[in-house]
């Protein structure tokens, strides 16, 4: 069975790796960077551009985008849409994807990483036209079981078998009352990075003043399992970042970042999705960003509860194994 895997982001990216290192004879074609994550054949320009799939939410990223080719990148997804023939698409992500199944023209599934129900604002959860497409799927596996509970109510063939964005190669953290290491988490998103670090700079300071014993980490790409591992309470202004540390069971913090990506607006819908795992400081107030995360790293009670929701949130690990083998039996 030949499959074609649709991405449309970092995390997404990531999930569509895993699913593509255990299933053979697959191709990739990622619509959100260069697809860096994915072994197996990549189609499409990979191109990274200056929005980082957020265009949409930012018009100055997207006028950036537009003058550094996002027309001539949506002509060649398009013609690989149409001219790779397969026995099965897995789309990965939202709507985008979703319509790229759909272009192709193939039998499909469908990996909801990006909406759940916990959300409460209009377009985080499924929307009627989304549920409308859902329904041509084979199969709809979703992130929470919420979720799928309400997809099936309306007609959708859901599923949870578990979240895949969640780290399965690392257990849980276990909180000691020694250790006092903060983790930032800065994103993936090259435009934001440097801003995010810049802040993050300020925030230690700030920390550093109440408390000097305090010691930091900064996850990149390559280090990030590794830090996660060694912290205790995390700073991120990351999307898939910071649900993968609530997942691990450690407290996140987070405030409005100044890149295309971690603004009040996500920052407050992330909070819905994390629900108490996460704690937002809706203004950009670097000292009570570190009180906040002072308060948490000094509370092991505290910490443990946020921890224990952050699990419920994201479920356990487990999910790609599991997707595979639903995969497998959709032949």
């Amino acid at each position: 069975m030949k499959i074609l895997i649709i991405s449309n982001g970092h995390g997404e990216d990531l999930v569509g790796a895993k699913l593509a290192e255990k299933l053979s004879d697959v191709l990739a074609l990622p619509l959100v960077g260069e697809g860096n994550a994915y072994k197996c054949k990549v189609l499409g320009p990979r191109k990274k551009l200056p929005g980082g799939g957020f265009s949409l939410r930012n018009f100055s990223y997207l006028w950036k985008d537009l003058t550094s080719g996002l027309i001539g990148n949506l002509f060649e997804y398009y013609k690989a849409l149409k001219t790779t023939k397969v026995d099965l698409v897995i789309a990965i992500g939202d709507l985008i994807p979703l319509l790229a199944a759909k272009i192709n023209g193939a039998p499909f599934v469908f990996i909801g990483v990006n909406k759940s129900d916990y959300y409460k604002w209009f377009g985080y959860s499924y929307t009627p036209w989304e549920i409308w497409l859902l329904k041509s799927a084979k199969k709809v596996f979703t992130r929470d079981q919420l979720t799928a509970e309400n997809l099936r109510k309306k007609g959708v063939e859901a599923e949870f078998v578990g979240n895949p964005l969640a780290l399965e190669s690392i257990k849980y953290k276990v909180l000691s009352t020694k250790c006092k290491t903060i983790a930032f988490l800065p994103g993936t998103r090259d435009l934001d990075i440097q801003k995010n670090l810049e802040d993050f700079e300020e925030i230690k300071k700030e920390i550093n003043k109440l408390d000097p014993s305090v010691e930091f980490l900064t996850a990149t790409r390559e280090t990030f399992v590794e830090v996660l591992e060694k912290s205790v309470v995390v700073i991120g202004l990351s999307g898939t970042g910071n649900e993968q540390a609530a997942g691990m069971g450690i407290p996140v913090v987070s405030f409005p970042g100044r890149g295309s990506q971690y603004n009040k607006k996500f920052g407050e819908a992330q909070t819905q999705l994390l629900g108490k795992a996460l704690a937002f400081v809706p203004e950009r107030d670097f000292a009570k960003v570190a009180r906040k995360a002072l308060e948490i790293l000094n509370n092991p009670k505290l910490a443990e509860e946020m921890g224990k929701i952050g699990r419920e949130r994201m479920g356990g690990g487990g999910a790609v194994e599991r997707l595979v083998r639903e995969i497998a039996n959709e032949k």
